[in-house]
């Protein structure tokens, strides 16, 4: 009695429930007997989404590998690339040697000279100045009666630098230290026209003109000083007889 009930109740189900059409999803047979083999196995270039190879051609690298300027958010000033970095130089430096054994001295001049070529640093001078002659005595042990007397020489050398960046210079400087010789000073300082002059030997006729000239022109400001100091006294005086007059 209940199986009968339950197949007249999947009958009235079946019967109320619409069916979908068969060809809302699957294809007719008819259909299906005349499409060809190869439509089956290769679809049509229509039903998939294909790109131009014109199209990947004409496509700028910076487009694939970068996003869009609009997505960067990062703010970096323009004279960062214009500029980049630059390093400091300094202005031309003498590197001073002095020494009393010549022949050390002027081979160690020239190991200067080179090495701070072989470095990359600019050479622009070298020159020698004159020899001071030094006076110097020595002493009886424990007292003060003189015991010898000599008369040294003592030589200098300069090797003039000139750009060198501030990298550089303390490399430079580290390595002539350390091959510096026994009895030989260093000595780094800036080009001054008191440097330049006492290269040369000393001429008592162009010093005196010097002198002149100096004494020259120091009278000049002298006369001038008077002369601006009469000239105030009359202005002084002529406003004092202007002042009387407009009074009387």
């Amino acid at each position: 009695m209940n199986f009968h009930v339950f197949r007249r109740g999947l009958k009235l189900a079946r019967l109320t429930t619409p069916l979908a059409s068969p060809t809302s999803t699957y294809s007719s047979p008819t259909s299906l007997l005349h499409t060809s083999p190869t439509s089956l196995l290769h679809p049509s270039p229509t039903s998939l989404p294909t790109t131009s190879p014109a199209s990947l051609l004409h496509t700028s690298p910076s487009s694939l590998l970068h996003t869009s300027p609009s997505s960067l958010k990062t703010f970096e000033p323009d004279y960062l690339d214009s500029e980049g970095v630059s390093i400091p130089t300094y202005p031309p430096i003498n590197i001073q040697m002095k020494g009393y054994n010549f022949d050390v001295l002027e081979e160690f001049q020239g190991w200067v000279h080179r090495t701070a070529e072989n470095m990359g640093v600019d050479v622009s001078d070298a020159w020698a100045t004159p020899a001071a002659a030094l006076a110097m005595t020595t002493f009886q042990a424990g007292g003060t009666r003189p015991k010898d007397h000599y008369l040294v020489s003592l030589y200098e050398r300069n090797v003039q630098v000139v750009n060198m960046r501030s990298v550089d210079a303390p490399v430079l400087l580290d390595t002539i230290q350390r091959a510096l010789p026994e009895g030989v000073t260093l000595r780094l300082a800036e080009h001054t026209v008191a440097a330049a002059e006492a290269r040369w030997i000393a001429d008592p006729f162009i010093d005196q003109i010097r002198g002149e000239l100096s004494q020259g022109l120091e009278g000049l400001e002298v006369e001038k000083e008077k002369k601006r100091l009469v000239a105030e006294q009359k202005a002084a005086r002529k406003r004092e007889t202007m002042l009387k007059s407009l009074l009387e």
